[in-house]
């Protein structure tokens, strides 16, 4: 078959990868492939041996979470990646495995790696840096990577549900402009989203039905700073029903869009640190890669 190289995350979600790792060694050796495993090391390890070695081998599948993935990507990215790419998702809450039908099983993502189809997806970029699915700001999009890894393998998805109802009290707004094609305006927003995704942070009922992972748009959901606690029921119910209509929100679809706030914002990136901006650039590369789905 070729060389195929195992990207893997051993901490990743509840570590399951690392006592699974000599069952799919010998799946892919089985079918004739000839296997380098690499266990990422700390930092950008993931994004520069992706960037490294992904154009030197003839498969690459990454095993992880969605930061893994994410790392991955960059690297794939960066060294104009053209091969289809499989996934085996590790993480506590595999948002972008749902949005796609990966198996979340890991020897059925193994074996899907190998045998399933490619599909071709857009990317995110944010101030330089790419996303698969998900870039944000706001309310509960730092609970991702605060909240401790022992949690999020304890409590999965619901880690991140307590930790942001613990920062409820301390809930924060920011006054920002945001510009595109479609949509430009200023207000004061709790939370900010650049998504292209049916998932985000465990919950698959957040985001509109018409979301296609391959149009070259982004869905962008901002939800304005609640004045008073109907406001704030308003907001809820509207979640609950996916409507996105009411003047408490700004949703639209773009394929470019830019932030400006006076205070550095704290980005969230897959569920990663995005960092501090005052200034955010987001951009579409529409069906810029390739990953093996069912």
């Amino acid at each position: 078959m070729g060389s195929l190289l195992l990207l893997y995350n051993s901490h990743s979600g509840m570590q399951t990868v690392g006592r699974k790792l000599g069952e799919i060694i010998n799946l892919y050796t089985a079918a004739g492939w000839d296997v380098t495993a690499h266990p990422t090391q700390s930092g950008d390890d993931c994004r520069y041996t992706a960037r490294r070695l992904a154009n030197e081998v003839d498969r690459v599948v990454v095993a992880g979470g969605d930061g893994t993935l994410n790392g991955a990507v960059n690297g794939f990215m960066e060294a104009g990646l053209t091969r289809p790419f499989g996934y085996i998702p590790c993480g506590s809450t595999n948002d972008f495995s749902h949005s796609l039908g990966v198996p979340v099983q890991i020897i059925p993502a193994a074996k899907n790696a190998l045998f399933g189809r490619p599909f071709s997806y857009d990317i995110g970029c944010v101030n330089g840096r790419y996303f698969n699915y998900v870039a944000g700001f706001g309310a509960f999009t730092d609970v991702t990577y605060t909240t401790p890894q022992n949690q999020k393998n304890a409590l999965g998805y619901f880690a991140y549900l307590i930790s942001g109802a613990a920062s409820l009290p301390n809930i924060s707004h920011y006054r920002v402009k945001f510009e595109s094609e479609e949509r430009s305006g200023e207000g004061d927003f709790i939370l900010g989203l650049v998504t292209n995704t049916l998932q985000v942070g465990g919950m698959k009922n957040l985001l509109p039905k018409d979301i296609e992972l391959n149009d070259g748009l982004f869905e962008v959901l901002l939800v304005k700073n609640p004045k008073n606690p109907l406001d704030l029921n308003k907001i809820l119910a509207a979640v609950m029903k996916r409507d996105y209509s009411a003047d408490c929100f700004e949703y639209f679809k773009t394929a470019r869009v830019g932030f400006s706030c006076d205070a550095p914002l704290v980005w969230t990136v897959d569920g990663e640190n995005g960092g501090q901006h005052t200034e955010t650039a987001i951009s579409c590369n529409r069906q810029a890669l390739s990953i093996i789905v069912k």
